[in-house]
This record gives structure tokens, C-alpha cells and sequence, in this order.
């Protein structure tokens, strides 16, 4: 079985590699930027010619996006619609069997708190974020395209961390660096992580799914933002000064920031409002469907995962 990595160079892609190497697929790799990977093409999934990058192959896990709480509207479209179109288009041209896509579930956020979410829970009538929007319409994509010629299949994981992640740990990281550890709501709010081969292991499982479905992937694992910030500050040796914000405090000043940025050199600013809600406010998963359909179980818990992190 021959498979198509995208966004291979990065966290997840990544680790896609070392799990589908290790369970004896072969591999073509592709990102934008050029890297020492196996069988690799350099593609803007946006505007090259596909083709030469499924041909011939069994699957494609697509783990390429552009993620995050900042950016344009059109920036994030571009890189999560219309590639993901162009991609399943090419696919299935070549005769592609598997298309698995690395959703999220930052689709579920609505501002409230939500625990124990479900693959078929409401979604909020207007996504908080343009990331967000670009990521429920990429899904919408690859689940309406899934046919007998083409198993479709996506999951939703929750904050995926680990070695060569570039989101989550960098962001918390620079944050204690500069000595603040922001606890809106008095960091509270609960939520789960995914390490990356957690997640890796998820969408190999995924490629044998049913066709059409959606899972849920995180750890398993509970904690509030404050316990988690505690223990990475304790695996780094931070001692940032807690400043503790209301939540709707917090939120008015992550919009004001982001108004003012475009002023300011269009920086992302320190503070955006989709990062308020993720740490200011609940979300967890319900893993089940993950767990019966797929046969998924999570591997590494939080303290093993930070420590690659910290290595």
C-alpha cells in the first residue's frame, strides 16, 4: 500500500510518517517547502499540477492546513477549502481508494462550555474563527465526497502537541517566557490534548473506517488549563506572574488587539479572541465512537508527551 502525506514536514505529518512506516506502508511525502523526507515533492496544493503527487497511490492522509487564530479569511480558504478540493478532484481522478483528513474539533467551540462533546453535537450556526469556518467547509468537502470508489473519512483532533509542533506548546511557552501565565476564569476551564502519534495512529485507523464517518481523537485525559500550564511551567522551569481575567474582560481585549493590529504592522497580536475561548473556556471529547468503530485507544499521556516536548 502506497500512501500520500500532505503538511508531511509538519507536527502531524510528521508523525504520520513513523507510524505508517512502521506498520509497512510506502510513502510519498509533499509539503511547500522543500525537506529531507521520504520520496518527497515540493506542492502548493493551491495552484500546482496534483497529479504527479497521487499517481499511483493507495491512500492520502491530508494533514496540510493552515491553522491557528489569526489571518485572513481568504488566506485560510484558499489554504483549507480550495486545496482540500483540489486534492480530493486529483484523487479521484487517479483512482485513489482512501482519503483520510485531519479535521478539528475547534468546529464544536460556540463560546459556552462544552464537555463531553459528541461527533453529532450542534455546531454553531456562525464558526468563531475563519480557521475554524475554513475547517468545517474543508469536512463538508471530503464526507460529501466519499463513495464506493473513494472511502472518505475525517477525525477531529483536539490539540495535537508533540515533537516539531509549531502551535500549541510554542505558543504557552513564549507566553511563560515573558513571564505571564494568563488565567481567565482562574484557568478553569477543562480540556483534553492529542499527542501526535495518538493522533497519527488515528488516521491510519481512519483509512480503514467506514466510509463517510467522522471520529473524535484526543487523549482521554482531563485537565484545566491551570494545571496544565502549571505542569508545563514545572517541566520548563517558568515562573510567570499569574494575571487572572474575567472572561468577557478577556475577550473585549483580545478584540480590541485584533483591530488595532493591522495598524500595527499586521502582527497577530498577543492576544485573539479564538485563543481567549480555547483556554478561557470548556471543550472535551467523548472518544467512544473512536474507540468502538475504529478500534482507537490512546497511548501517551500527558507527562510522557511533554517530556518529548522538553527533550
Amino acid at each position: 500500500m502506497k500512501a500520500l502525506i500532505t503538511g508531511a514536514s509538519g507536527c502531524l505529518g510528521r508523525a504520520m510518517i513513523e507510524e505508517l512506516g512502521a506498520h509497512g506502508w510506502s510513502l510519498r511525502t509533499t509539503a511547500r517547502t522543500p525537506v529531507d523526507l521520504p520520496d518527497f515533492m515540493a506542492a502548493d496544493l493551491t495552484c500546482d499540477d496534483l497529479g504527479p503527487l497521487v499517481d499511483g497511490v493507495d491512500a492520502v492522509f491530508h494533514c496540510a492546513a493552515m491553522s491557528g487564530g489569526w489571518g485572513s479569511p481568504q488566506a485560510f480558504h484558499a489554504a483549507n477549502v480550495t486545496a482540500t478540493a483540489r486534492l480530493l478532484d486529483s484523487a479521484r481522478a487517479a483512482g485513489v481508494a482512501r482519503f483520510v483528513f485531519a479535521s478539528t474539533p475547534s468546529l464544536y467551540a460556540d463560546g459556552r462550555d462544552r464537555l463531553h462533546v459528541t461527533e453529532d453535537a450542534s455546531l454553531p450556526a456562525r464558526a468563531l474563527s475563519p480557521y475554524a469556518d475554513s475547517k468545517r467547509a474543508a469536512e463538508t468537502l471530503v464526507l460529501g465526497s466519499d463513495t464506493a470508489a473513494m472511502r472518505c473519512t475525517a477525525i477531529r483532533p483536539r490539540a495535537i502537541y508533540g515533537r516539531h509542533d509549531r502551535a500549541l506548546l510554542p505558543r504557552l511557552r513564549a507566553t511563560f517566557e515573558r513571564g505571564i501565565l494568563p488565567l481567565i476564569e482562574r484557568g478553569s476551564a477543562r480540556i483534553d490534548l492529542t499527542h501526535r502519534h495518538d493522533a497519527a495512529q488515528a488516521m491510519r485507523l481512519a483509512a480503514d473506517g467506514p466510509g463517510g464517518g467522522v471520529w473524535n481523537i484526543s487523549s482521554g485525559e482531563v485537565f484545566t488549563f491551570r494545571a496544565l500550564a502549571e505542569l508545563v511551567c514545572e517541566k520548563g522551569g517558568y515562573r510567570p506572574r499569574p494575571i487572572r481575567l474575567p472572561f468577557g474582560l478577556a475577550y473585549k481585549m483580545a478584540g480590541v488587539m485584533e483591530r488595532a493590529a493591522p495598524l500595527l504592522g499586521g502582527k497577530e497580536p498577543a492576544l485573539t479572541r479564538q485563543a481567549v475561548v480555547s483556554i478561557g473556556r470548556s471543550l472535551t471529547l467523548d472518544i467512544g465512537a473512536a474507540r468502538r468503530d475504529l478500534g482507537y485507544e490512546p497511548k501517551v499521556r500527558l507527562e510522557e508527551g511533554l517530556d518529548e516536548c522538553f527533550a
